[in-house]
């Protein structure tokens, strides 16, 4: 009897197939613990993240945790650091860094933008702070402490078009690496195109992706991507094109040529875009299962791959599972409820009550709870009469008129040719883009 326990636990648990409500607790896999397997961890622990470049301070870090702030309503440089992640020892030593080159009470009353590099375990590997357009305080990480640099520069914005088309082995980094492009114009056409196309997990050969984009100079140096102004993906998953416009009446939005709203009331896939070699890409597609006699995507992933908010909604539980292992809950504001199981940690102090707006990342892919390796489990649901409602995990992924709704407001029919006149120049540069 012994023997065959241990079989149907293996069978039922390690690879998560049936209920897994009737075994014992097994202990919950610790952060930094990896599994076995062809994915290596994302956002690795390094020593020293300084390349020594004069004004691009991520340069060589494409494969850290990403992540944006602000010091808006006088908010502190700690207090924007804690709530994007960071843990209180760097905190610490980034403020200590940083005062000797900057008053941190001045900072605090600047609304800078914030824009960091952190590692999976929440370690600072380089922080920008933009005073000014032009001015910048720059941080990175050097063994124990921190190298902080004082720039100013006189700063350019030009607009360019890229178009890129993918090869055998489809990887967006590589192909705008041909074009002398960097990996962060990939998260930010990611951003764009995420209530449409994935692009983590749906590039195939020969799909191809144009974009207008403005880039930022800090005198000759080219410093960092500006706003994405137009994008055009032409692939096997998808054909969409967006243009940035602002109505008379409006606020400045994507919209599509007939002047529908890009924004969906869902994204594309619970995970944020992140890079990866081609050949495990394959890996990253969700898969669906049952347990405990409810239905769930599952999506294979490296420790510390980005998770997202899958629309603009509420924290409405964070805790631990003795299966699930670290659980958050949300509710969207289409009225559909995510649960996003075996995490790691979450990004920032998450609790009850706050609100998340569509692509934020709140919590990083783990194995915690009852899984033998890294992944995420995403169950959705409606609510009614106190009863809850389950809804395929497979509408994310569908096409035509099963997918999530657009949100916003589209463009007044009386608006809509001015619009497209006033794009066309755009549309006829992203058409004729190598």
């Amino acid at each position: 009897m012994g023997l065959l326990a241990l079989l149907n636990a293996y069978i039922f648990v390690w690879r998560d197939e049936g209920s897994l409500q009737d075994f014992g607790a097994l202990p919950v896999a610790s952060l930094g613990a990896t599994a076995g397997g062809p994915l290596r961890p994302l956002a690795e622990p390094r020593d020293d993240a300084c390349t020594g470049h004069p004004v691009r301070i991520f340069e060589g870090l494409d494969d850290a945790l990403h992540v944006e702030t602000d010091l808006s309503g006088g908010r502190s440089l700690r207090l924007a650091l804690l709530g994007i992640g960071v843990r209180p020892a760097d905190v610490e030593r980034v403020e200590a860094a940083v005062r000797r080159r900057v008053d941190l009470g001045l900072i605090a009353r600047s609304a800078a933008p914030v824009r960091a590099a952190i590692d999976r375990l929440g370690g600072v590997l380089a922080l920008e702070v933009e005073l000014a357009e032009g001015h910048l305080v720059q941080a990175c990480r050097a063994g124990s402490d921190f190298r902080v640099r004082h720039i100013q520069h006189p700063l350019r914005t030009d607009v360019v078009v890229v178009g890129v088309t993918l090869g055998r082995r489809p990887s967006l980094e590589a192909a705008l690496a041909e074009v002398g492009e960097t990996p962060a114009l990939a998260r930010a056409v990611a951003r764009h195109l995420a209530g449409d196309v994935d692009l983590g997990t749906q590039l195939a050969p020969g799909d191809r992706l144009q974009v207008m984009v403005e880039k930022r100079w800090l005198g000759a140096t080219f410093h960092r991507y500006g706003r994405v102004l137009a994008v055009r993906f032409l692939g096997a998953g998808a054909r969409v094109a967006y243009y940035r416009y602002k109505p008379p009446k409006g606020d400045e939005a994507f919209f599509d040529r007939a002047g529908r709203p890009a924004t969906r009331a869902l994204l594309r896939s619970p995970v944020a875009y992140f890079p990866l070699p081609a050949q495990a890409r394959a890996l990253l597609a969700p898969r669906v299962e049952s347990a405990g006699g409810v239905r769930g995507a599952v999506f294979r992933l490296p420790e510390g791959a980005p998770i997202q908010a899958l629309g603009d909604g509420v924290v409405r539980k964070v805790g631990h599972h003795p299966t699930a292992g670290l659980v958050v809950e949300v509710r969207f504001d289409d009225g559909t409820f995510a649960r996003y199981a075996h995490l790691a940690r979450t990004v920032g102090e998450l609790e009850p009550g706050l609100r998340l707006t569509q692509g934020a990342v709140f919590a990083l892919a783990g194995h915690s709870g009852r899984t033998p390796h890294t992944r995420l489990r995403l169950e959705l649901w409606r609510e009614a009469d106190g009863a809850r409602e389950p809804v395929d995990p497979g509408v994310l992924s569908a096409r035509g008129e099963l997918r999530p709704p657009r949100v916003g407001t589209p463009l007044p029919e009386d608006q809509v040719e001015r619009f497209r006149a006033d794009v066309r120049p755009w549309a006829r540069a992203l058409r004729q883009a190598s």
